[in-house]
């Protein structure tokens, strides 16, 4: 299932898209529950429960976030929270049940409308602090540094997208973590306001005692009114290294 992180850029991105995007300054802050459960290859599982917070300031095609969540893994110790999904660096670690608050995430992306290349040009870096504990095992201690793109064209309702990006993960004490790719496809369909997304999405494993994660994610986005957003979400696991399923919501309020 995807991180919180992941999640969170989602609601945002279902807000932002073109059936409902303008070019005005702007503040949203989001916050929900996400839920994630999978074997990780090991004979028990692992549940993720985190309650994300995310603020993004929008100003015309660029965009700003912060985000920092709070964690509860039940599960192998060698599960950790990361920054774009669950690592699962040795799934058959001892079992332990640790909570706190995950790691920090700062992020910017620029977007360069269809009107200039004659399709969307989103691209991104993002950065991730080692504020989670490392002796509890909710994060690495280490920092990560992530670089992506995304290409979109919108055809009446219906925009479909490819999204390619690199993570070079801080190695924890004792452990050499590879750098990894991670790619998505799908597409958006307006539904009057309503929005709705389906992809696939692929993440390369970071770790050679995990495989990589292959996963299906369905969601809807609602507008309640001109600033108050809603997100349910889904994913289902389509191997290993992926969550087996998970379910979250996201409430998106904007100034």
């Amino acid at each position: 299932m995807r991180s919180i992180l992941v999640a969170a850029v989602a609601a945002g991105a279902l807000v932002a898209t073109p059936a409902l995007a303008n070019d005005d300054s702007s503040i949203s802050v989001t916050t929900g529950v996400d839920f994630s459960s999978g074997d990780y290859g090991a004979a028990e599982n692992t549940d993720i429960l985190v309650v994300p917070f995310s603020v993004r300031y929008k100003t015309g095609n660029l965009r700003l976030s912060a985000t920092l969540p709070w964690l509860r893994i039940d599960g192998s110790s060698g599960v950790l929270g990361g920054s774009t999904g669950p690592d699962p660096l040795n799934p058959n670690a001892p079992r332990t049940t640790r909570d706190g608050l995950g790691d920090l995430s700062l992020g910017v992306a620029y977007m360069i409308p269809e009107e200039t290349l004659g399709f969307g040009l989103d691209l991104s870096a993002r950065v991730k602090l080692p504020t989670a504990s490392e002796s509890k095992n909710l994060g690495t201690g280490k920092t990560d540094f992530s670089l992506g793109a995304e290409v979109s064209k919108t055809f009446g309702a219906i925009t479909p997208f490819a999204s390619v990006g690199y993570r070079i993960p801080g190695d924890p004490t004792g452990t050499n973590l590879n750098n990894a790719w991670n790619a998505s496809a799908g597409a958006s369909v307006a539904v009057g306001k309503t929005i709705l997304i389906a992809s696939y999405d692929y993440r390369e494993s970071t770790s050679a005692l995990s495989d990589d994660s292959h996963e299906v994610f369905g969601a809807v986005s609602v507008p309640l009114n001109e600033q108050l957003n809603f997100t349910l979400y889904g994913t289902g696991g389509l191997s290993d290294g992926a969550p087996d399923y998970g379910v979250g919501g996201m409430v998106t309020f904007k100034f």
